[in-house]
Parts: structure tokens; sequence; C-alpha cells
């Protein structure tokens, strides 16, 4: 088990209101701006929304988010 891994764990042990707190303060603790972050954010999910079928490098790129769930476009 990897250091990343183990702190992932350790997270969902924990209370939700200290999960919360370490949400909030998380950019602070890592040393990124909060705005920063949440561009980075918008940038991942716009760029999931496009789900080309033939885009080999982008399944290649999912593969590394398999956490992330593709917005719902259809609205």
């Amino acid at each position: 088990m990897t250091t990343v891994q183990e702190i992932e764990k350790a997270i969902e042990a924990l209370p939700l209101a200290d999960q919360l707190r370490l949400y909030r303060d998380l950019p602070q603790l890592i040393g990124r701006d909060p705005e920063d972050l949440e561009w980075q954010r918008l940038a991942i999910e716009e760029f999931f929304r496009d789900d080309a079928a033939d885009d080999i490098s982008y399944d290649r790129l999912r593969a590394d988010f398999p956490g992330h769930r593709p917005l719902d476009c259809s609205n």
C-alpha cells in the first residue's frame, strides 16, 4: 500500500466534520490557491464532456481519473 492510499483510507475513516474541514483547508495545506484548483476542476470536467469513441488518447487519460463521472450534457 502506498502512502497516498494510506492517507485516503485515513481520510475515509474521519468523521464527516473533519473530512469537510480537511476539504476546505487542503488547498492551503498543499500550497495551492483554492481558485486555481477550482479552475483546474472546471477544465477537467470540460475535457471529459467530449467522449469521442475513436480517441484512444482520451481513453488513456480517462483511465487516470477512475472516479470521474462524465457530466450529462443531454439537457
